[in-house]
């Protein structure tokens, strides 16, 4: 269960469904006319305005110090996931007493209940029902169905109050007396699956009173309610509870089938549905059981490779982009220096060479902060894996000890088996204290190796695909040598522009001219061989363009085509405005491409020549282009404020890659960012025309 192949397809459909919610929202919020009262509104109104919202609120969190990343998101996360487990453990602390009679020649897990006290059952009932409480002011707090300030306190305070109820019978079972006719007990998985209970209720408790207290005065680090969590992030919650009865429902169904005890089952469900399949200590022996296995294990591993995918899109792809923003904005700060010592050393007064100063940091700070945040990725899942791997191999060294004399070793060898759930069943917890915990770990486990796995996909596996190659080109397969070295490939784009090349070599364009110079002259040729219809989009062709962004291409193409004839038919079809269109048109042939397109040098100079053609905001200093990029609103929101971080020099607005509103701190690819500036640019002059026209 470690990498079933679904994360990508899952994330990727979450992704889609959100974003399919936003178009909604943002076109039933435009065709809904305004009542100007505030109380009418519907709770879809509320929820599209969430969603409007949410892009916001993201965007602001991946900026916000580390230490109030944690406090306002990963914080309320953990208790939003975990909350639940403890509630089943906290069921099953309740199904079965908490002491067990043994006989002679007999383990603990073979023992004979011993019945409860009354008062320990009470405090026992009591507990579960303050956290199933306090559970769902939690839920019903992340979906803003309760005032935060009410919420909250009551969660926090239930919660506590659930693990001291606890806490009080876990401290005087062991000295109860048990019956005359005892002469040996232990304590039953009962009374350890409480004591889990109580230790998680605690520390979720605690985290989310760290969130509440961080929110208020002295130091309202972020708003007093969940509106740092996205709707993707508060789902997650919804996505464990419904795991948890699943479990719970499975462990109930095959208890009664084969004649388990309730934890035996939760053991069991568990270790079937992560796919470790001990299988040793609870064979299936009933045909009724193994029939419905088939259709329970079915959909118990796609609902976990849900939470898991979720689990996995929170971690790598919101974290990552946080943490490559972090880097981005190290290496920003290191790369406005590099280019001030540059500027007055070689460039002092020289507009374009300072420009492309910036332009070449610009890319370098993105390389090495894509290189840093990957290997510090790839450090952090190493040592999470390793600290979940030694300490679950020390706690069943302790638990197991008695029971089957495990050695360190033998506990090390078990829980490594068990995370990259190889499950071969000759090792196994027996103890009444190592079960629970095996449930516990195993949960946190294997999204921890998944993450792992993940985050080695881009670095390990890399270099062991480029060694692959690299051997194989030098010893049995010599003609992908070679057919790298010519420049041919299988993809029909790189043919074609191979071709292109070809035809600028005879022309005696190819000495002649830079290496940048050629390029363009390669992306014009076959810009043109599109336009004429002589070979396909490859824009169009390309499989993972997706359906959506051919369509919004198409709309941008046709508008540059309204544009352009226009233009031609008033007689200024070399005008700033038939231009524009035009290049607009070659943009829009970039977006959704994967990888996203990276452009030139020379692509940059000429966008911003023509952004600057009666452009007031053009100083006399002849920095072409830098009003053109800077003076307009960027497509994407203003991050001016959202690193205080930062100095107000790395804020400036006299830098157009390394500012904040910048290509390299957009969250959107750079045809898309430079394509939303020549639409506000072609809208700015069709506006002065339509002006001067009238």
């Amino acid at each position: 269960m470690n990498d079933p192949g679904l994360e990508d397809k899952i994330q990727d459909t979450a992704t889609h469904v959100t974003q399919d919610l936003r178009d909604r929202a943002g076109s039933s919020s435009s065709r809904k006319p305004q009542t100007g009262d505030a109380h009418t509104k519907s709770a879809g109104d509320a929820f599209r305005e969430e969603l409007q919202v949410d892009d916001e609120e993201e965007e602001i969190g991946y900026f916000a110090p580390q230490r109030w990343w944690f406090t306002s998101t990963a914080f309320p996360l953990v208790a939003g996931t975990f909350g639940p487990l403890a509630n089943l453990f906290s069921v099953c602390a309740l199904v079965q007493t908490w002491r067990v009679q043994i006989s002679d020649g007999e383990s603990e897990t073979q023992g004979q209940r011993i019945s409860d006290p009354h008062w320990l059952i009470g405090l026992n009932a009591a507990s579960l029902i303050l956290a199933l409480l306090a559970n769902v002011l939690l839920l019903f707090n992340f979906a803003h169905r309760v005032r935060y300030i009410i919420a909250q306190p009551l969660t926090i305070s239930l919660w506590y109050l659930s693990s001291l109820l606890l806490i009080i019978p876990l401290a005087l079972t062991p000295s109860i007396t048990p019956p005359s006719n005892v002469s040996q007990h232990a304590l039953s998985q009962s009374y350890y699956y409480a004591l889990l209970s109580a230790i998680l209720y605690g520390i979720l408790s605690t985290l989310l009173l760290l969130h509440f207290i961080f929110s208020l005065p002295p130091f309202s680090a972020y708003p007093a309610s969940f509106a740092t969590l996205t709707i993707p992030q508060r789902t997650l919650m919804l996505q464990t509870i419904s795991f948890t009865l699943y479990l719970a429902l499975g462990a109930g169904i095959f208890s009664a089938l084969e004649g388990w005890e309730f934890c035996d089952g939760v053991y069991w469900a568990d270790y079937t549905l992560l796919t470790i399949g001990l299988g040793s200590d609870f064979p299936l022996q009933t045909s009724a059981g193994r029939g419905v296995l088939i259709p329970y294990t079915g959909g118990g591993i796609l609902l976990i490779g849900i939470v898991i995918g979720s689990v996995r899109g929170l971690v790598l792809e919101r974290g990552g982009v946080k943490m490559l923003h972090r880097q981005l904005a190290k290496e920003r700060d290191r790369g406005i220096e590099k280019v001030k010592k540059r500027l007055g050393k070689e460039t002092r007064g020289d507009s374009d060479g300072a420009l492309k100063a910036e332009f070449d940091v610009m890319r370098q700070v993105l390389r090495r902060a894509e290189i840093s945040r990957k290997y510090s990725s790839l450090g952090i899942s190493f040592l999470v894996f390793l600290v979940v791997w030694f300490l679950g191999a020390m706690v069943f060294f302790f638990s197991e000890a008695d029971s089957q004399n495990w050695k360190y070793g033998t506990s090390l060898y078990f829980t490594y088996t068990t995370l990259l759930t190889i499950g071969y069943g000759d090792l196994y917890p027996e103890s009444n204290s190592g079960k629970p915990f095996f449930v516990l770990w195993t949960l946190i486990a294997v999204p921890s190796v998944t993450i792992l796995i993940s985050n080695m996909g881009d670095t390990v596996v890399a270099w062991v695909q480029k060694g692959t190659m690299w051997l194989g080109q030098r010893t049995i397969l010599p003609e992908r040598s070679l057919k790298s070295d010519t420049g041919i490939r299988n993809n029909p784009t790189d043919s074609r522009r191979t071709r292109i090349r070809t035809r600028l070599r005879q022309k005696g364009f190819w000495p002649l001219k830079s290496p940048e110079s050629v390029e363009k002259a390669v992306h014009s040729e076959e810009a043109r061989e599109v336009d004429e219809g002589a070979v396909p989009d490859p824009s169009r062709t390309q499989a993972n363009g997706g359906g959506e962004n051919k369509e919004i291409r198409g709309d941008i193409e046709k508008l540059g085509d309204a544009v352009e004839t226009v233009e031609a038919e008033r007689g200024q079809g070399g005008g700033i405005a038939a231009r524009l269109a035009r290049e607009i048109k070659l943009v829009s042939k970039d977006l959704g491409k994967q990888p996203p397109k990276e452009y030139e040098w020379e692509d940059w100079k000429r966008w911003m020549r023509l952004l600057s053609v009666g452009n007031e905001d053009d100083g006399p200093n002849g920095r072409s282009g830098l009003g053109g990029l800077k003076s307009m609103k960027s497509p994407t929101r203003s991050m001016g404020t959202r690193s205080p971080s930062h100095s107000d020099a790395s804020r400036s607005s006299g830098w157009i890659w390394l500012g904040d509103d910048g290509p390299l701190f957009s969250q959107e690819s750079e045809a898309k960012w430079i394509l939303g500036k020549l639409c506000d640019r072609l809208e700015q002059v069709l506006m002065m025309n339509a002006r001067t026209a009238h």
